[in-house]
């Protein structure tokens, strides 16, 4: 811990004036820096600091100066916050601390700190940094309508409506609606290279829901989605102390997410392989979803019935994203048809022996199923 007096009370005060310093710690315990200031001097530039430090929540005058713990901002935050106050400059030199500082801005309603913060975030957004300055983002921005959810409806560019005077809180707001809309723009155009990410997994689930509802990610394969999902549920599971297991999966994704993903646009391969392997999907999901991608026929009302009970029509979709699917026949593993039966089981052999044993026997079991509900 260290102690710099920033904004440090002025030489030759009398008795009654060394009352008003306060000391300011930021940052965890063992991680802080404290700051020696004078609770008038900056209850005039900040109004929280002005009902924190003189309000009915001030500490009292004492002869040696109250410690106040502030461990919810980040210390080289609070930093850049006290030098903005003091009229001194603020220079960034990474991502993280110009978020950091951000957050506080939002925290201590400073808009001309947070608009410093979002200029160097907006010049520095990459898809390597794209989640870093995400992930709680939302929390500070206006709600996007859904028409503003596009980009073919909103450009990241747009101009948006002033905050009236004096709205703090709005200004914060508009400039963080702006950089939001410029990190989905990111998000959307490399979908591949974010998803892939570790902090993907530390979103929350409001935040992942955000970026796979979206008609707009460039995505080549759906099973990039899937896959990030697949990790994604098994951190949350950790985060929740209970075993990253199909089941538990299932439940922290809910079956909103879990069918946000377009299983459709998947080959059978890579439903098998992916989806279908993971556990997640129940067997009788998996049964219709690649009835679904070799074109199986619904053959009797019976059959209707039975797959609109597994899966619900409104949750599959086939319209494609914005992005270009490759669709390789000779990938295939099944191909429907009597003449082709003995193909399909040496596929099926083949894809069992590529997989685990519980992985093996899964497969196997909702093949079979397939191959019923085909050629019954």
């Amino acid at each position: 811990m260290s102690r710099a007096p920033l904004i440090a009370p002025e030489n030759g005060l009398q008795a009654a004036d060394r009352c008003n310093v306060v000391m300011l710690e930021a940052g965890l315990p063992g991680d802080s820096w404290t700051y020696c200031v004078e609770r008038e001097q900056l209850a005039r530039r900040s109004e929280w600091f002005r009902a924190m430090l003189t309000g009915p929540f001030a500490p009292p005058s004492t002869d040696s100066p109250p410690l106040l713990q502030l461990q919810h901002v980040d210390k080289r935050a609070f930093h850049h916050f006290l030098r903005y106050l003091h009229d001194e400059p603020v220079n960034f030199i990474s991502v993280s601390t110009a978020r950091a500082t951000l957050d506080a801005a939002h925290q201590y309603l400073c808009p001309g700190l947070a608009q410093h913060a979002v200029a160097y975030l907006e010049n520095h957004l990459t898809p390597s940094t794209v989640l870093e300055i995400y992930q709680g983002l939302g929390l500070y921005a206006n709600d996007l309508r859904e028409g503003e959810r596009s980009d073919s409806d909103r450009s990241p560019n747009s101009p948006t409506a002033p905050p009236p005077p004096g709205d703090d809180a709005g200004a914060i707001a508009a400039v963080c609606t702006d950089l939001l809309l410029k990190c989905l723009s990111v998000i959307d155009s490399n979908p591949a290279t974010v998803l892939d990410q570790e902090r993907f997994e530390e979103l929350s689930v409001q935040e992942v829901a955000e970026l796979v509802y979206r008609d707009t990610l460039n995505l080549g394969s759906e099973c990039i989605l899937f896959s990030a999902l697949d990790r994604w549920a098994a951190a949350e599971c950790r985060r929740q102390g209970i075993e990253p297991l199909p089941v538990n999966k299932r439940l922290v994704l809910s079956d909103d997410i879990c069918f946000s993903v377009r299983y459709l646009l998947m080959n059978d391969r890579e439903f098998v392989s992916g989806p279908m392997a993971s556990g997640i999907l129940t067997n009788e999901e998996c049964v219709h979803i690649v009835s679904k991608i070799l074109g199986h026929p619904e053959n009797s009302k019976n059959d209707s019935l039975r797959s609109s009970a597994a899966v619900h029509p409104s949750r599959l979709s086939n319209t494609p994203r914005i992005g270009t699917y490759k669709c390789d026949e000779d990938c295939n593993m099944l191909r429907p048809g009597k003449k082709e039966r003995q193909d399909n089981r040496k596929n099926r052999r083949k894809e069992c022996a590529s997989q685990g044993q519980r992985t093996c026997a899964r497969i196997g079991n909702c093949l079979i199923q397939i191959l019923a509900c085909m050629f019954d």
